[in-house]
């Protein structure tokens, strides 16, 4: 009987063990994004964007290039043609040639660059290794508002994300043809609305 409970008391304590590291791991998984990251000061890639709304059973694939520096965000849609949507430090824009409309707003609700995006949600939310090869890691978050980030990372750079929300819709981001730290040209970032476009404008000034 005693020992059997020394047994007990033994894999208690190297499950304990394995949880400790497994949350560690993490945090060091977190903290090597930040630093590979941390060097990039541009960035051009392609993009697939695929949207679905569970209550319509519709699905809608977008996709395009997204550019970023350390000041600006933009992805630029091929498909739907004329679309944009721009991050600034403190506007979001989204510009629509078709309709003849943009919006602009300063109620930036989430982060698309990769790094910002996993740190808004990292210290909030329940985290989870999902799977952990040689280069290759896949990490599950879940908010306190019961949404599911799933992250795919290869050689600590985010290659693709979905978020779905607790009424199962979701949003997925795939990112392929990565150039890092390129030249690219300011007026990348600059969008000219022609004077027929109708401007809804909801910044707070």
């Amino acid at each position: 009987m005693v020992l059997f409970r020394i047994k007990i008391i033994l894999l208690l304590f190297l499950f304990s063990g394995f949880l400790y590291s497994n949350d560690d791991y993490l945090e060091e998984i977190y903290t090597k994004i930040l630093i590979t990251y941390s060097v990039i000061k541009t960035y051009e890639a392609d993009f697939i964007q695929e949207n679905y709304w569970k209550e319509l059973e519709v699905h809608k694939k977008s996709y395009g290039k997204i550019y970023y520096n350390t000041e600006c965000f933009l992805l630029d849609y091929i498909e739907p043609e004329g679309q944009k949507l721009l991050l600034t430090a403190n506007d979001i824009t989204i510009y629509d040639s078709t309709s003849k409309q943009v919006m602009i707003s300063n109620d930036i609700e989430t982060e698309l660059r990769p790094d910002k995006f996993i740190s808004q949600y990292w210290d909030v939310s329940k985290k989870e290794l999902v799977e952990h090869n040689e280069n290759e890691i896949r990490i599950k978050l879940v908010t306190p508002d019961k949404e599911s980030i799933h992250i795919h990372i290869v050689d600590f750079y985010i290659v693709d994300f979905m978020i779905i929300d607790e009424s199962s819709n979701s949003v997925f981001y795939t990112f392929s043809s990565e150039k890092k730290n390129i030249f690219l040209p300011d007026d990348i970032f600059k969008l000219t609305i022609p004077n027929d476009f109708n401007v809804i404008d909801t910044r707070n000034r």
